[in-house]
């Protein structure tokens, strides 16, 4: 059976989804088993399905960067769901805190996030960059 991957977390002007599909891809994952949660329209079908990819997925990937939107430098729901994924299911959430073009209290706040979670789930994981969580993701998906 083919293990699927919830692809969450920032989104945005932030298009990290399409870069590492396509990385994955070109190392062997299927594309089927990468789930991505973004649609053109955002309805009540789209967050159902979403819903349920998460509930369904071997893994849930929940990717914290800069939403690339100056009125908002930070995913704080992407956060939050990340946190409750450790929380209720830590042996299938993955993380990355990407703190690529953050400003610099921004950044300090995730790095400071990223320790904190790594100390309270020290078996989690936890990625400070989307290279890292996408090699783990290549050798564990193949």
């Amino acid at each position: 059976m083919t293990k699927i991957v919830f692809l969450g977390g920032t989104c945005g002007n932030n298009n990290w989804r399409d870069g590492l599909i396509a990385r994955l891809t070109a190392r062997g994952v299927s594309a089927d088993s990468l789930f991505n949660p973004v649609v053109p329209d955002w309805n009540e079908a789209a967050q159902q399905r979403e819903d349920q990819a998460k509930k369904d997925a071997a893994f849930n990937l929940f990717y914290l960067g800069d939403p690339g939107q100056a009125d908002n430098r930070c995913s704080f729901y992407s956060l939050l769901e990340a946190t409750m994924g450790l929380y209720d299911h830590s042996e299938r959430t993955v993380v990355v805190f990407d703190t690529t073009g953050m400003p610099k209290h921004v950044e300090k706040a995730n790095i400071k996030a990223c320790k904190d979670l790594k100390a309270r789930f020290p078996g989690a994981l936890i990625f400070a960059t989307l290279a890292e969580a996408e090699e783990w993701l290549a050798t564990n998906l193949v």
